[in-house]
């Protein structure tokens, strides 16, 4: 393993476990075993750091969405249900201490990020509705502007301390949003 990679390895298991504003460089070194010089070889901060690691799980994220919804195979609501489950895997390993260091003020250029992975997932889920509503697999009399609205809300929700609170890791939050949003007050059929 290279030195980079020992870096980025444990910089994720440290950053997904207790976030990233409480995890320092000088821990990651130590953890890692490298020097700081090594550390500053790679990245200029903390931050291009987390977003290096948030655009290698992002980009295979989005391989795996782009080819979903475009499989004609697969009906909506089995598409639904997968975008579902790789949701829930992908927040399985992070911590609510790592969700909510998105939103920390001192976090501008990992929420830039973070904003940019969010307009391209509504951009993409957006066409998904569009398509679904003109082949008729999905409500015909829902407008979709305003399903894209209330998701954005759901996103500023997850922001909010007090939510935050309410669940004990980030997968159970993304799984009560999402079916709140999906099935609303209705068991899942």
């Amino acid at each position: 393993m290279t030195k980079k990679e020992k870096i980025d390895l444990t910089a994720r298991e440290l950053f997904w476990k207790h976030g990233f504003k409480k995890v320092s460089i000088d821990e990651i070194c130590r953890k890692a075993g490298v020097s700081r010089k090594t550390y500053y070889t790679y990245y200029s901060n903390k931050s291009a750091l987390v977003v290096f690691l948030l655009e290698d799980i992002t980009d295979k994220m989005f391989t795996m969405y782009d080819a979903l919804i475009n499989d004609e195979t697969k009906s909506m609501s089995d598409k639904m249900q997968e975008m579902l489950n790789m949701k829930f895997q992908m927040n399985q390993d992070f911590s609510l201490e790592f969700v909510s260091d998105f939103f920390h003020p001192d976090s501008a250029d990992v929420l830039e990020y973070f904003n940019k992975i969010v307009a391209k997932s509504l951009e993409m889920t957006r066409k998904f509705f569009v398509d679904a509503q003109e082949k008729g697999e999905m409500n015909p009399d829902l407008n979709i502007d305003f399903v894209m609205w209330n998701l954005q809300k759901q996103l500023e929700i997850c922001s909010a301390p007090e939510v935050i609170a309410m669940f004990p890791d980030a997968e159970s939050m993304s799984r009560q949003i999402s079916e709140l949003l999906i099935y609303g007050i209705m068991p899942p059929k």
